[in-house]
């Protein structure tokens, strides 16, 4: 996903790095779920801008979300909020990340992720401007555009829906949505585990990291 021109570099740097621990895998909608105190300012201001738009365009906030069970010592911040549009049968979303880079660039990186899914009966289709880690199994089509634009980026994705033989799948109330959601995740995730991308922690690596995770999350 880096480019045919690192792939070299890319290949010979993964044979040596060692694996690590990210974050407690897959995170249902309850596990994501938020109070707008949990946010950090630096992420509602960050992401105001593209709220305003999401809004405009006539989608509907459904849900805050943090990750909270991380592994990731580099991790600094997250944030992200759920949307469906008033048709109900397109899903938005924004995701806010904030890591840092150690030696030799140690650097802070953030990046803000736009994304929107329609659901169909036997595959999606997602547009979104995350060049990396938006990945999903072979029936799950991921359109990739480089822009921060929302109002654009769901231009594109409307335009190709309007070129689909069926519509999209219709979420009649909340809870069929989040049912949704989990299959969803659990599906990538086990895709993902599947084609080596993940790999099991030993028995000593997830007792440390118990340890060191916050207590378990309530279920509402």
């Amino acid at each position: 996903m880096r480019g045919l021109l690192r792939l070299p570099l890319a290949y010979f740097v993964t044979r040596f790095k060692h694996p690590t621990p990210e974050a407690w895998m897959p995170n249902s909608w309850a596990d994501l779920e938020c109070a707008p105190q949990d946010l950090s300012e630096h992420f509602l201001q960050t992401a105001a801008s593209s709220r305003r738009e999401f809004e405009r365009l006539g989608f509907t906030e459904v849900g805050l979300k943090k990750l909270r069970r991380l592994l990731n010592p580099h991790h600094l911040d997250n944030g992200g909020i759920n949307y469906i549009d008033a048709s109900r049968r397109y899903f938005g979303q924004l995701i806010y990340n904030k890591t840092h880079v150690p030696l030799p660039i140690n650097a802070d990186r953030e990046q803000v992720t736009i994304a929107f899914t329609a659901v169909f009966q036997h595959r999606t289709l997602s547009y979104t401007n995350a060049k990396f880690g938006f990945d999903s199994p072979s029936l799950h089509e991921i359109v990739r555009r480089p822009s921060s634009d929302v109002a654009s980026l769901h231009q594109a994705f409307i335009e190709r829906l309007a070129q689909c033989s069926q519509p999209p799948r219709h979420f009649p109330d909340l809870p069929s949505f989040q049912v949704w959601f989990d299959s969803n995740a659990r599906e990538m995730f086990e895709s993902r585990v599947r084609r080596g991308l993940f790999i099991r922690m030993s028995d000593d690596e997830v007792e440390i990291a118990r340890r060191i995770l916050p207590p378990p999350l309530q279920n509402p």
